[in-house]
């Protein structure tokens, strides 16, 4: 820290001199508080920006089976953040904010999707996805205020950059060297991986597997390569944009070439990387945001300038798609099913907009995070191809989770960000270049924001090492070593090759505005506004160009409140700190104790007793995990098997129960794939049973497969196979007519559906198509009170 001279007489810092000159004691208490709140200030900054750098290296896509628990202790590490930028301006006694009707919305739109998740029907998912939610909301507002200075907002926009190229690094690597091996392995181990995975070989699950274990599509640390495209589309716009910069501008530091051809490389690991996501939407919202830095770049360069660069653009990505093509790494099915992918979407869009006109209650408040799918499934078209978890649409995935209020924020955000960001600065508006000295008339205290932000660029490193401790990339473990090391080098590659070039001008917001821009098209057409790598992405490039608008309102930072203010934030998060706790412990305390009771399971021998307790004081901390009943009635089930499978053995009957009590209210009732796996656990009971039950208990729990399979069924109507399967359980207790009825259904839906892995099993199928005459005849000759004559 620079040591300060003397204090001048003619020149007092207000700041410090609000008592006169008489009350020295007191300008020292008020230096200490400043000095101390400034340094909680960059402490803060520092945790943000390593915050944003580790939440990319893990994936950040919701897995329903978990209920969306991978994310909540990097949200917690966000909520204790906010909770130190709120205590620097407690202690420095000023708090300095800027604001804006985005600003606004976002918080709205955050609001909104905390409030959805209490209507929703899986709780538990809904209340861990909406933490999640909150907390991209809350690094948006930190992004927003903590960075003092233009100098400060760069480097966190630089470093978002950097974690986008290790990402993509390691995404060709993972296509190129990992997921070969992979393959291989399976290939040569192909019924024991099966086997681990819980998928029967011939299974509609395990085809699904092998297609995408075969699939050439890059992933990196996402799960899904349009999440990956999501993350990479902005930033590589963004590149574009400081490299024009740079391009146009000869009156910045060093030589601009030099800069500009170490830039290139990282610039060409993303833009390959999102060539081989094989995404259309990204490739769109791409296009798009060219497009839209070109039209704001207009004035500032000739025709033949924009339109040279545009060819060489064309060139360098016409390279790529041919090398890609002739390596057999892409496909032109990328291209020529384009049409297909349009008609899916709009079968995805009518769907779901059927699930939000649904009730007056849905239209308005929505279905909750993360419950959109078993809606959908009650009015998806018969030809629609996946069970899909979010619409697929940036507007009717918001509109879906909490209502037309949280869309109309969402929009409104968006709109009022795009309409500051990509507009240019008046011709009078001179933007500071980066690392340029003070003025000598300007005095440096204690509570000024440091002049050099190299202290930055090594926190946005440490996301790093945050990324092993809050999330799944675990150096120690399996394959990550080559993960940890290849995302930490290829990052520290990009900030060197990429640093002059950021350096060497002043950047403007149009860049970011595009660059979101990009992102937001690609949410159009390929949804994951609810995933948190992508939010994050699109929310911090808006706040970062919101921020570089220092000649619009959006972009000053005011002081608009002292200590008052500042308590008023402190019990703000104080409560919004208490509410994570209320809704999160219950379920790490569950989680915890399954994991005990898991680890009984794997004992030699296996501890019975131990997971059965574990299991019991899981669904005591969480009421709305299905997850412990589940693990009881699988625990349960084992240990019958042990014992010899006898039916005097009670044991066995409480394996039925647990499961109904998976799907009983306060837990999900309307999940079919839970309805649907208790009566295969039923009928897998009475298959081992035989004969050996009573005739009045093997009819009650035929009824039982009968009731659970009509359930779902009626969440999943366009689903075959479960009207196939209901019409086999109701012909097993006599019910003809209702046998007939389903097998018409089931046989309805399978000609109505041009996917193969929704039709009928052709084993199944024969067997309704040969048993179907019968059960009509059966039905018409039943007596009205539904038995058979003796």
């Amino acid at each position: 820290m620079a040591r300060r001279s003397p204090r001048p007489t003619v020149l007092p810092n207000p700041r410090l001199d609000r008592k006169g000159p008489e009350s020295l004691s007191d300008d020292s208490d008020a230096e200490l508080a400043a000095w101390l709140g400034e340094r909680l200030r960059r402490v803060a900054l520092g945790l943000t920006v390593a915050l944003l750098t580790a939440r990319a290296y893990w994936p950040s896509e919701v897995d329903p089976k978990a209920e969306g628990g991978a994310g909540l202790y990097w949200d917690l590490a966000v909520l204790l953040v906010v909770g130190l930028a709120v205590a620097a301006g407690l202690v420095g006694g000023v708090v300095r904010l800027r604001w804006s009707w985005t600003d606004a919305a976002v918080i709205a739109l955050i609001t909104l999707v905390g409030l959805s998740a209490g209507q929703a029907y899986d709780r538990r998912l809904a209340i861990n996805l909406a933490w999640d939610w909150g907390a991209v909301g809350l690094a948006y507002l930190l992004v927003r205020n903590l960075p003092r200075t233009r100098s400060e907002s760069v480097v966190v926009a630089g470093a978002l950059v950097a974690t986008a190229v290790s990402v993509a690094v390691f995404g060709l690597y993972h296509a190129g060297v990992e997921m070969p091996q992979t393959r291989a392995y399976y290939l040569a181990h192909r019924l024991e991986v099966l086997k681990q995975m819980g998928y029967a070989p011939g299974s509609t699950a395990a085809k699904m597997f092998e297609d995408r274990l075969n699939s050439t599509e890059t992933m990196s640390t996402f799960a899904l390569a349009n999440s990956l495209a999501g993350f990479l589309v902005g930033p590589l716009v963004l590149m574009v944009a400081v490299g024009w910069e740079n391009l146009i501008r000869r009156d910045g530091r060093r030589s601009r070439l030099a800069s500009l051809a170490l830039a290139i490389l990282p610039a060409l690991a993303i833009l390959v990387c999102l060539i081989l996501t094989k995404s259309r939407s990204s490739y769109i919202g791409f296009a798009v945001g060219l497009l839209a830095l070109a039209w704001c770049e207009r004035r500032r360069a000739s025709k033949k300038t924009l339109l040279l660069v545009a060819l060489g653009g064309l060139v360098v990505i016409g390279g790529l798609v041919s090398a890609g093509l002739a390596t057999g790494k892409l496909d032109r099915q990328v291209l020529t099913q384009s049409p297909m992918s349009l008609r899916y979407r709009r079968e995805y869009w009518v769907g779901a907009w059927r699930v939000i006109t649904e009730r007056k209650e849905v239209f308005w408040g929505g279905r909750g995070p993360g419950n959109f799918t078993a809606p959908y499934l009650r009015h998806k078209l018969p030809e629609a191809s996946e069970e899909i978890f979010d619409p697929h649409n940036l507007v009717l995935e918001v509109w879906s989770t909490a209502g037309a209020l949280a869309m109309v924020a969402l929009v409104t955000g968006l709109g009022v960000a795009f309409w500051n960001l990509l507009r240019t600065a008046p011709a009078s508006v001179e933007l500071p270049v980066e690392g340029a000295s003070k003025p000598l008339s300007a005095l440096e205290w204690p509570s000024d924001p440091p002049r050099r932000t190299n202290w930055l660029l090594v926190c946005a490193g440490g996301g790093w090492v945050l990324a092993s401790v809050l999330g799944t990339l675990n150096p120690f473990e399996g394959d990550m070593p080559n993960r940890w090391l290849i995302l930490g080098l290829a990052w520290v590659w990009a900030v060197l090759f990429g640093l002059q070039v950021w350096r060497r001008v002043p950047i403007s917001a149009v860049g970011f505005g595009a660059g979101a821009l990009a992102i937001a098209i690609n949410l159009l057409a390929a949804g994951g506004i609810g995933i948190a790598g992508v939010a994050l992405m699109l929310w911090s490039l808006i706040a970062l160009g919101l921020n570089l608008r220092e000649d619009r309102p959006c972009g000053r930072l005011r002081e608009p409140g002292g200590r008052f203010l500042g308590f008023g934030l402190a019990l703000a998060w104080a409560a919004l700190l208490g509410t994570f706790i209320g809704a999160i412990l219950p379920f790490w305390r569950s989680e915890a104790a399954i994991a005990e009771a898991d680890a009984a399971l794997r004992a030699n021998p296996p501890k019975f007793e131990v997971a059965e307790a574990a299991y019991r004081e899981a669904y005591s901390f969480d009421k709305y995990s299905a997850r412990p009943w589940l693990g009881l009635a699988f625990e349960k089930y084992r240990e019958w098997e042990s014992r010899g499978a006898k039916p005097e053995d009670m044991r066995w009957k409480t394996i039925p129960a647990s499961m109904v009590e998976a799907v009983s209210p306060p837990r999900n009732p309307n999940s079919w794939t839970l309805h649907h796996e208790r009566a295969k656990v039923t009928r897998q009971l009475l298959n081992q049973l035989g004969d050996k039950l009573k005739p009045g208990e093997l009819t009650t729990y035929r009824a039982n497969i009968v009731e659970a399979t009509r359930r779902a069924s009626r969440l999943y109507p366009s689903n075959a196979t479960l009207h196939a399967e209901l019409a086999l359980a109701s012909a097993e207790i006599g019910m003809y007519g209702d046998a007939a009825k389903e097998a018409e259904e089931a046989l309805r839906y399978d000609g109505l559906t041009p996917h193969a892995d929704k039709k009928l099993a052709p084993l199944l199928r024969k067997q309704i198509e040969a048993e179907l005459p019968g059960w009509k005849k059966s039905a018409i000759s039943m007596p009205a009170g539904g038995k058979m004559p003796e």
